[in-house]
């Protein structure tokens, strides 16, 4: 397979793995007039001329990640989780889940593709920073252009707030996720920011309109469990760098050929890590996932796969039962 900027458009705004503020391009795209794009614009800070870590995710994977009741007994690991800005590739099309969206609203996910995430993992303090440097800034220029407060609205009060840091969590624990979706050289933002925002304490739960989940929940879990896997297992990666890095650009996994056409380094997860091989006719029961605890006090935790039912015969576990 070859990691193309014609495969993944996404790509074509990132340079050394930093996303570049040709983002507005796909922003444009998806709504071509500059006054409706002032919400979806408030999430650009999150990620525009960041430092992205870059995922191709194998179908094999993809499959277990879609799944939230592989990783939901590994949830409490997301607090405190190492804090990142990323890219998800993807290996098909995915779509959110609208079923709980109101009927009046009138949305259809066939409209909303996804093929490529970019996603913001942070604290909550640090999610706040960004979002009330944005929120000041944008409050200033509005100010400078002549724009004045509606009735009962102190801006000047507001100002004084977001320049002392007032409103912030003081929270370095708990986790805030925030996602765009992207498919092929577009946004696909089906509504506004904060159906776009989600945290640690609600993965998992309905797709239900509390919290905003009925729009992203199922993106945002998926992200979520992505961030669990990719964290919490002895992942099995291989990194192939960009075209002008002097460094391996191709790697064979499991008899797939992967190359980097792009500027960037792409991290892929190894497409057999759960594949197990059976020589003979038995047959294996699926496995599940489990929270081992170890280090000092029990005080660390890992996920690990365990192999369910295993018949006599030749078999080839799955690399994560080696784990």
């Amino acid at each position: 397979m070859k990691l193309t900027e014609d495969k993944f458009p996404i790509l074509s705004c990132v340079e050394n793995n930093i996303l570049s503020d040709r983002l507005h391009e796909f922003l444009d795209r998806q709504v071509p007039d500059r006054k409706e794009q002032k919400e979806m614009l408030s999430s650009f800070p999150f990620f525009v001329n960041k430092r992205l870590q870059i995922n191709y995710i194998s179908k094999s994977i993809h499959e277990k990640l879609i799944d939230t009741s592989n990783f939901i007994k590994a949830k409490d690991l997301l607090k405190d989780s190492p804090a990142t800005v990323a890219l998800l590739l993807l290996p098909e099309t995915i779509y959110p889940d609208f079923t709980n969206v109101p009927d009046y609203v009138g949305v259809d996910p066939n409209d909303y593709p996804i093929n490529a995430i970019l996603f913001s993992w942070l604290n909550m303090d640090d999610h706040d920073k960004i979002s009330n440097a944005y929120t000041l800034n944008d409050l200033k220029k509005r100010i400078s252009e002549g724009e004045t407060p509606l009735q009962g609205a102190n801006w000047k009060n507001l100002i004084e707030q977001l320049e002392n840091g007032e409103g912030e969590w003081g929270n370095d624990i708990d986790r805030e996720l925030l996602i765009m979706p992207i498919y092929d050289d577009g946004t696909t933002q089906a509504t506004k920011q904060y159906e776009l925002q989600s945290n640690d304490e609600i993965y998992g739960w309905e797709y239900s309109e509390q919290e905003g989940r009925s729009w992203y929940g199922k993106i945002h879990d998926y992200v979520m469990s992505f961030i669990l896997f990719y964290n919490y297992t002895e992942t099995e990666t291989k990194i192939i760098h960009g075209i002008d890095s002097g460094e391996q650009r191709r790697v064979k996994l499991n008899g797939e050929k992967f190359i980097n056409s792009s500027k960037n380094d792409i991290e892929i997860i190894d497409s057999s890590y759960f594949t197990k091989i059976i020589r003979t006719g038995e047959f294996g029961v699926s496995g599940h996932f489990r929270v081992q605890r170890h280090g000092i006090e029990n005080n660390e935790a890992k996920i690990i796969f365990i192999d369910g039912y295993k018949k006599s015969g030749y078999t080839r576990n799955a690399k994560i039962e080696k784990k």
